[in-house]
């Protein structure tokens, strides 16, 4: 993935931490965009769920909205520490 994409997926983790902050989580949960493994990491305290990044791509570009869809939800139903969500709906 060229370094554009990155960049923009770092902005795009910063920015659903910033809606996590705005729904009332308690600090401690924050996404990161871990680039060497193509992941977005949602940490909440010490345990950690991974979003693969490469599930999240589509033929038009980078399905955004879906995996801020789910990590929200995955925030809303509590993370289990190292666990692989789903692969997101094709549509």
């Amino acid at each position: 993935m060229s370094s554009d994409w990155a960049e923009e997926a770092e902005r795009q983790a910063k920015a659903i931490t910033r809606d996590l902050i705005e729904v009332g989580r308690v600090k401690g949960f924050r996404v990161t965009y871990q680039k060497r493994e193509a992941r977005f990491a949602l940490r909440a305290g010490t345990l950690t769920t991974y979003f693969s990044a490469h599930a999240y791509e589509k033929p038009k570009g980078m399905d955004w909205l879906q995996l801020r869809i789910d990590i929200l939800s995955q925030v809303r139903r509590g993370t289990r520490q190292d666990e692989q969500p789903e692969s997101p709906p094709v549509h």
